[in-house]
C-alpha cells in the first residue's frame, strides 16, 4: 500500500506523480506557495476521491497538504498520504464505477 514513491529529484526536476490506493486518488508535485517575499517552493500533495481525475473532480472535494521540498519531506508526504486513506477509509471505499457517475466538471 502506497509504496514505491521516486525519490525526491525526480520532483525536483519538475515532475508530477500521480496513483491511486482504493478510491483514493493523489497528485505530488512540486510548486511554490504564497506571493512576493512569502512565497515558498515546496512538495504540494492532493488527495481527491476517485473515479475522476483531478481535473474532473470539484475542487471542494480536494484535501492537500504541502511538505519540505526534500526527502524528508517525500518522506513525510508519503506518511500523510497512508494516514490519509487510513482515516477515510469508508470514503475511499465508497466510491462509484467510472460508469455509474458524472464528472464533476
Amino acid at each position: 500500500m502506497l509504496t514505491g514513491f521516486p525519490v525526491y529529484l525526480y520532483f525536483k526536476n519538475g515532475n508530477v506523480y500521480t496513483g491511486a490506493e482504493g478510491g483514493m486518488r493523489f497528485r505530488l508535485a512540486t510548486g511554490r506557495l504564497g506571493e512576493g517575499e512569502s512565497e515558498r517552493f515546496r512538495l504540494l500533495v492532493t488527495v481527491w476521491p476517485g473515479p475522476w481525475s483531478l481535473e474532473h473532480t470539484a475542487e471542494e472535494k480536494y484535501t492537500r497538504a504541502d511538505f519540505s521540498p526534500d526527502q524528508q519531506g517525500l518522506d513525510a508526504a508519503a506518511a500523510w498520504l497512508a494516514r490519509q486513506y487510513d482515516e477515510r477509509r469508508e470514503t475511499w471505499e465508497d466510491i462509484p464505477g467510472i460508469l455509474d457517475c458524472e464528472p464533476d466538471r
